[in-house]
């Protein structure tokens, strides 16, 4: 029984996780989300202007966001990241629950509600 909730939760968040990297590359996207932070700017892309946002703010919170870097670096240093190869900012959210929830669902909808991301569609 846990192990099938184990890979029902993988299996979801494999689908999470091509959502997300479909809509910061998908060539065929319409809209075009941006986010500026510190006089950077963080692109998505999406057929849908809320969405193309939403992968702004996901990009911001992958390269830019402060308590994610914190979480990536206590991470970095744990066994958990150790044993995952210590891998990048980007490819840590592929190996660790924890942080991909935070930039998903946390970091994304407090930067999509506080950060004002902008969007233009084709």
């Amino acid at each position: 029984m846990k192990l099938t909730r184990s890979f029902s939760s993988l299996v979801a968040t494999f689908f999470v996780l091509m959502a997300i990297v479909l809509g910061c590359s998908s060539s065929g996207a319409d809209c075009v989300g941006t986010v500026t932070y510190e006089g950077k700017t963080f692109e998505g892309k999406d057929k849908t202007a809320e969405q193309a946002k939403l992968n702004a703010c996901n990009h911001y919170c992958r390269e830019a966001d402060p308590q994610y870097d914190a979480m990536y670096r206590i991470w970095l240093d744990s066994p958990k990241g150790k044993a995952a190869g210590s891998p990048s900012k980007q490819e840590a959210i592929f190996k660790d629950k924890d942080l991909l929830t935070y930039v998903t669902e946390t970091c994304a909808k407090k930067c999509a509600s506080t950060m004002n991301p902008q969007a233009q569609c084709k």
